[in-house]
């Protein structure tokens, strides 16, 4: 019995230790960058590196994938940033935010204000406000560096944007995850590329009478309560590839704002310079070679029996 409860523990301790090593492999984290970061006259910031590590922060809301990526020349890979190696306001190296309409402020990193909590791992999260007039606010991430297949997407937010009191399927301001397959030149929504929400998808429609920038689309709107996470499943990230949060707001009344933090990526990336081992081919079986046919033998000559004398 001893040896049998000894097996067990020893099993379950394995099992624990691969679960850790998946996880561990599931997300490699990006190295976060401080930069110096400038406000143009045109309301866009872009950010200069000063130096570079690797981090490696903790995502509550990441699932292990389902499937491990296929073949040999396919392996997992992933960035992260949680946006904790700068200091607010100034956001990451390569991260951009712009004002297509409506006043300052922009999209900034936050670890104090309204909607608490501030961020899902301290002290830092990307913020933008919620304000009383028509707005489009913009948050674009950086030109992811890899490529691949299978992608999933993974960010915790907490918003409290403008919604209907009345109707919980109608809101007035309201945030959307939009992608770019061209560098950053042409934005849609995620939906609209091919994506799917796994877990955490879009809750309301935004209302197409108060002048929103982004009217009878769905999006988050409303109270979401704190931090939740969502995960969108897309089937490709080209080259230069980039994810945008997008915040519009309406002409009347106005919320707490939108926080982003631990935002992470997986996908199936091509390993360099390999060329698939071609399975050896099996050598046939040598055929039996047929025995040769049975010599024929010469018919003995038959000498009749002598016979008796009369």
């Amino acid at each position: 019995m001893e040896t049998v409860k000894r097996t067990f523990t020893l099993r379950r301790l394995w099992n624990a230790l691969c679960a850790t090593f998946l996880i561990a492999v599931g997300i490699v984290a990006l190295g976060l960058i401080v930069s110096a970061h400038a406000t143009t006259g045109d309301g866009s910031a872009s950010g200069e590196d000063d130096a570079s590590g690797w981090v490696n922060d903790p995502f509550p809301c990441f699932t292990p994938r389902p499937t491990p990526c296929p073949g040999p020349c396919s392996h997992l890979a992933g960035l992260a940033q949680s946006f904790d190696n700068v200091a607010p306001p100034i956001l990451p190296p390569d991260w951009l935010a712009t004002n297509a309409l409506g006043p300052p402020p922009l999209w900034v990193t936050s670890n104090s204000g309204l909607p608490m909590p501030p961020a899902d791992t301290p002290p830092n999260a990307a913020f933008v406000d919620d304000p009383a007039v028509a707005s489009d606010k913009r948050l674009d991430s950086l030109h992811f560096p890899v490529s691949g297949t299978s992608v999933h997407l993974l960010f915790e937010h907490n918003f409290n944007l403008e919604a209907s009191d009345v109707d919980p399927n109608v809101g007035f301001d309201g945030g959307v995850l939009e992608m770019s397959f061209d560098g950053g030149n042409t934005f849609q929504d995620i939906l609209t590329v091919g994506g799917s929400f796994i877990m955490g998808g879009y809750n309301r429609i935004i209302s197409t009478d108060r002048g929103s920038p982004i009217a009878g689309r769905q999006a988050w709107s409303g109270n979401s309560g704190g931090f939740v996470c969502t995960e969108v499943s897309l089937p490709f990230l080209p080259p230069g590839g980039r994810f945008r949060w997008r915040m519009a707001s309406d002409n009347s009344g106005s919320g707490e704002g939108w926080r982003v933090d631990t935002v992470a990526i997986t996908l199936c990336a091509p390993v360099p310079d390999c060329s698939p081992t071609p399975h050896p081919r099996p050598t046939p079986a040598p055929r039996p070679v047929p025995s040769a046919p049975p010599s024929p033998h010469a018919t003995p000559a038959f000498t009749p029996a002598p016979r008796p004398s009369p």
